[in-house]
């Protein structure tokens, strides 16, 4: 890497640290791309050069918190064959995740949803471990694949019930579990029968 890409990364992780303090502390609408620039020590124009907008920059710190709380997550979990247990651990770790970054979330999932995003993505990921696990105990690709995607959809309903309020606590994942109790039930007879 040349010293001049050193120097811009260099800027780059300057400004996004002190904006996620910043934005933490004083909330995202409340800070301006004057105080971040003024803080990094940078104008404006080079913030910009950086993240074209403030939205932009609030997504770069999101995704970065959220794969490290991926990561965290992923190594805490207990390995699953169930999968309603796998959405519920899932679950778990991002909705703690939204709840510690409740404004950054908001933004990002009004974005992802007004635009297409990753949230449509992260969702596709976690339906394919579903069905796996539920094609895994003999359950036909029809029904796991509907099974998945009335469990997707039970997610997306907590998800966008919690998320205005900020919380998406063990109530949020009370309330999953039971939404999703028939599909656990046909999980289990398929278990049984298999």
């Amino acid at each position: 890497m040349s010293l001049r890409q050193q120097q811009k990364a260099n800027t780059r992780s300057k400004i996004k640290n002190i904006a996620k303090h910043a934005f933490l502390e004083q909330g995202i609408e409340a800070t301006s791309t004057r105080y971040l620039s003024d803080q990094a020590g940078i104008a404006v124009g080079t913030l910009f050069v950086h993240f074209p907008d403030k939205l932009s920059l609030v997504k770069d710190i999101f995704f970065d918190e959220m794969d490290a709380a991926l990561r965290i997550g992923a190594q805490a979990q207990t390995a699953c064959t169930s999968p309603i247990d796998y959405l519920l651990q899932m679950a778990q770790v991002l909705f703690d995740f939204y709840d510690k970054y409740a404004e950054f979330t908001r933004q990002v999932l009004l974005d992802s949803l007004a635009n297409g995003g990753f949230h449509t993505n992260q969702m596709a990921v976690i339906s394919e471990g579903v069905i796996k696990r539920f094609k895994q105990v003999g359950v036909d690709d029809n029904a796991a694949t509907i099974f998945t995607n009335n469990m997707i959809a039970n997610y997306w309903y907590v998800l966008l019930n919690g998320v205005p309020k900020g919380v998406l606590g063990q109530s949020s994942i009370e309330h999953l579990k039971r939404l999703n109790l028939p599909f656990e039930a046909s999980y289990s007879n398929a278990l049984r029968n298999s």
